[in-house]
């Protein structure tokens, strides 16, 4: 045993390492530090001789013991073995598989050994048997070692005799794979040189990666740095080269140095001496950390921090930075809000009303319940989270909540309400074309020939009638003869195909008409290698393109049969496509309409043709009367509708309005020579409709209303009438278009008395259409009526005042006639006879005339004259 063990050296080699790096506060005191650096080296260096004389006493033990040593890599195989090892496995062993040297049962048992190595566990000795040599089997016990990565050391024996040789060596292994974990795990770059040499030996992995490869150089001579002012290092100028030279410790020393791929970085490097029991310089080690990251963030940590908070106050995103609030057992329950960018503030106030306030105050406890705990997991982990939220019902945005310090938290949302919106439309949209898809009655298909497989999606059964095939192929069983070989010919082609044909559905026996489209991909052979494609049942279309054929075939025939004029034209009103009719008329054929000229012959006057030509591109709704030249150079009258096909065609409906414009003025003069035979007579004539519209009257009738004619024409004839008297016109005027029947009545209002005639007038269909109304105004015929029916009734009083008065007169006489008989004076009594025969006389002619009266009278009223 050594007075000093070795872990105890390394102990001491972590501590001076652990000294030698960036983290000493700078105000320690430098005479202590560099004391303490000068006892590190010096315990490194003792413990590095001790190891090594060490390793050599351990080797030569190995080397002159009994017992069997090997060395294999990872995998089992052979790298060394001592002496005792070759004399029982046979020799040459380097190379072989140490599992080859044994039974078929000790072969798995080594393999379990060596997969517990690997994985990083302890392999327990195993009794076994090998075969020597001579072949002879070979009770052996087998101990293994070196754990993980790297070779692995097997102590094979026949007996345990030395314990203590066991001890040693596991001891040994131990320690060293201890120290070289310890300089590997430095997260700063660690490397020793030699002295008086001055070569470097070792390297750990951090100043590997420091350096950009694996393989680095063993000469400081290799190597190119740069002082802070600029100046090249020389050899003997790098921090280890000193140390080692003087015994210099070097603290913290900034170097630019240029890395093996060109490029340059920024280390610091402290290096120190080692020394052994004697105080002579054996070693010096060097720690060298990258700070090259560091020095970029000090030059840009100022520009970087204003930058940074421009971002912060001008981005479009809501940027929050909160602090947790634990418990008394350290869990987060609550956030405080400690800083807000202005899209923060827009939604949650102004920054002085809510920085220092909770989040479950700003939000509610139960909307921060997810959150909260969301927070846990991000500060127990370090890893931020990406997420999707909610707020206020409407509002959508993507977060990104990050720890950035000790109990701080940032959080980044970017609001996505719109494209949540557009998310929900696609999403809608994407279902409708599913939904199309489906009822589109389309079948996708994929063929790969090497594989034998062919994939098809989609209603199969509802297209073809039957199962899937399992072959392209065999769907030429079902095509129709007549399309047969025109789809045998096409199943040749490379490249992008489409065709259509027809199939006999086998279930239901009808011709079904499908479209396919793809592509075929064919090797060099002209074999082919993939296929893939989409199959539609087109019947339909099919059929409405028959149709539809039909239909264009029936609208030419139209066309071409209809007397009226039609042409299809474009709107830069070049070419004219010109119907039978249209040439008949006006004698331009289809050539000429081709020409391109065709407007300038319609209209030679520039204006009179621009005015045409504007009516024609405008397109505006109705006739319009046109005056076209014809081909031989006559003039004739036209009238012109147009119209706008999908395509912007245009087409234009003319009619030969000539004899219209002659029967027109026929017309009017007819309406002419009516109205003054309506204008002169003496009643009022009106024609009105079902509504009571008038729709025609004569000057009479407008002076009735009290109204002129213009203002009269259109309007309700009830407008002008009382509630009560125009309710019972209404009827009146009912009754006509029910019955079909004339009404006839008298009607008196205003001083006058009016006789009414109200006549239907019919269709070609006998039904009534108008009610045509004839007004007499019979006030004086009337008052002429009521005199003579007066004057008979008083002149019919006197004749009975007359036969009255005769009956009285002849009583009297009756009584002088008597009296004059009884006289004695018989001349008196002769002259009383004679006066009274005479007033009977008198008396008998009123009553011959009172008879003649009755007579007259009587013969007045059988004549209505009465």
């Amino acid at each position: 045993m050594q007075k000093n063990p070795l872990n105890q050296q390394i102990c001491a080699v972590r501590e001076c390492i652990s000294e030698l790096t960036p983290g000493t506060p700078a105000d320690s005191d430098d005479s202590a530090s560099l004391g303490s650096l000068l006892r590190a080296a010096e315990s490194l260096a003792a413990a590095a001789t001790r190891v090594e004389e060490e390793r050599q006493q351990l080797l030569d033990l190995i080397g002159s013991s009994p017992d069997r040593f090997v060395v294999t890599d990872a995998d089992g195989r052979i790298i060394d073995a001592n002496p005792a090892a070759a004399s029982l496995l046979g020799e040459p062993l380097p190379g072989t598989l140490l599992a080859a040297h044994g039974f078929p049962d000790v072969q798995s048992e080594i393999a379990l050994m060596l997969a517990d190595l690997r994985a990083g566990k302890a392999c327990a000795p195993r009794e076994t048997t090998l075969r020597s040599r001579s072949g002879a089997p070979v009770r052996v016990v087998i101990t293994a070692a070196g754990r993980g990565v790297g070779e692995k050391r097997w102590l094979i024996r026949e007996h345990p005799e030395s314990e203590e040789q066991d001890r040693l060596l596991a001891r040994a292994e131990e320690e060293r794979t201890l120290l070289q974990a310890i300089i590997e795990q430095m997260p700063e770059g660690v490397v020793i040189a030699e002295a008086p040499s001055g070569m470097l030996i070792h390297y750990n992995e951090q100043l590997r990666r420091m350096w950009g490869r694996p393989d680095m150089p063993r000469d400081l001579r290799m190597f190119r740095g740069v002082h802070p002012d600029g100046r090249p290092y020389l050899p003997e100028e790098w921090p280890i080269a000193r140390s080692v030279a003087s015994g210099e410790v070097v603290r913290d020393e900034e170097i630019r140095l240029l890395r093996a791929d060109g490029t340059w970085i920024y280390i610091n490097a402290s290096s120190a001496p080692i020394h052994d029991e004697s105080g002579i310089v054996r070693y010096a080690v060097a720690v060298l950390s990258d700070v090259t990251d560091r020095k970029q963030m000090e030059e840009e940590l100022q520009a970087s921090e204003e930058k940074y908070r421009r971002l912060f106050e001008n981005t479009g995103d809501a940027i929050n930075i909160f602090e947790m609030v634990r418990d008394e057992h350290g869990e987060i329950v609550d956030w405080i809000l400690r800083d807000a960018n202005p899209v923060s503030q827009r939604d949650l106030g102004r920054l002085d009303e809510i920085v220092g306030r909770r989040v479950t105050e700003l939000f509610g406890a139960g909307v921060m319940a997810e959150y909260i705990t969301r927070s846990r997991e991000i500060m127990a982990s370090g890893v931020g989270q990406k997420y999707e939220n909610s707020f206020w019902g409407n509002r959508y945005y993507i977060s990104s909540t990050i720890p950035i310090g000790k109990d701080l938290l940032g959080s980044v949302s970017t609001e996505i309400t719109d494209r949540k919106r557009m998310e929900e439309e696609l999403h809608l949209q994407q279902q409708r074309l599913e939904l199309a898809l489906s009822a589109a009655r389309m079948i996708a298909w994929d063929w790969e020939p090497a594989a034998g497989r062919l994939r098809i999606s989609g209603d199969f059964a509802g297209i073809y009638g039957r199962p899937p095939f399992a072959r392209p192929e065999e769907r030429l069983t079902l095509v129709h003869p007549d399309d047969i070989d025109r789809l045998r010919a096409e199943g040749e082609h490379n490249g992008p195909y489409h065709t259509e044909y027809r199939i006999i559905r086998p279930d239901t026996g009808a011709a079904v008409w499908l479209e396919s489209r793809g592509e075929v991909q064919r090797d060099e052979a002209g074999d082919v290698v993939r296929a893939v494609g989409v199959t539609m049942d087109i019947t339909g279309q099919k059929q409405s393109r028959q149709a539809l054929e039909h239909q264009q075939e029936l609208l030419q025939g139209i066309i071409d049969a209809i007397p009226v004029m039609i042409t299809i034209y474009d709107p830069d009103l070049r070419l004219f496509h010109l119907n039978r009719e249209f040439q008949r008329v006006l004698g331009w054929s289809e050539e000429d309409g081709a020409r391109g000229d065709l407007i300038a012959r319609f209209f030679p006057d520039p204006e009179y043709r621009k005015m045409a030509g504007d009516y024609m591109q405008s397109l505006k709704p109705g006739w319009r009367d046109l005056l076209l030249v014809a081909k031989d150079s006559s003039i004739v009258e036209t009238a012109w509708a147009n119209i706008r096909l999908s395509d912007d065609t245009r087409v234009g409906i003319g009619i030969d309005i000539r004899e219209r414009k002659r029967a027109e003025a026929t017309i009017i003069e007819s309406e002419g020579r009516f109205r003054a035979l309506m204008n002169a007579s003496p009643n009022a004539v009106m024609l009105i409709d079902r509504d009571g519209t008038i729709l025609v009257l004569n000057e009479v009738a407008a002076e009735r209303f009290g109204r002129s004619v213009q203002e009269l024409m259109g309007t309700s004839i009830f407008d002008y009438f009382s509630p009560d008297v125009a309710a019972r016109r209404r009827e009146i005027i009912g009754e006509v278009f029910s019955t079909g029947r004339p009404v006839r009545f008298a009607d008196e209002r205003q001083g006058m008395v009016l006789y009414n005639s109200l006549f239907p007038i019919a269709d070609a269909e006998g039904n009534v259409v108008r009610v045509a109304v004839l007004s007499y105004d019979i006030t004086e015929q009337r008052r002429s009526e009521e005199m003579r029916h007066q004057a008979f009734t008083q002149i019919e009083h006197n004749m009975e005042q007359f036969a009255i008065l005769g009956d009285h007169i002849r009583l009297p006489l009756q009584v002088i006639l008597a009296a004059s008989e009884l006289l004695d004076d018989e001349q008196a009594s002769e002259r009383i006879r004679k006066q009274v025969w005479r007033i009977n006389d008198i008396v008998r002619q009123l009553d011959r005339g009172w008879v003649e009266s009755r007579e007259i009278r009587e013969f007045l009223r059988r004549h209505e004259l009465v």
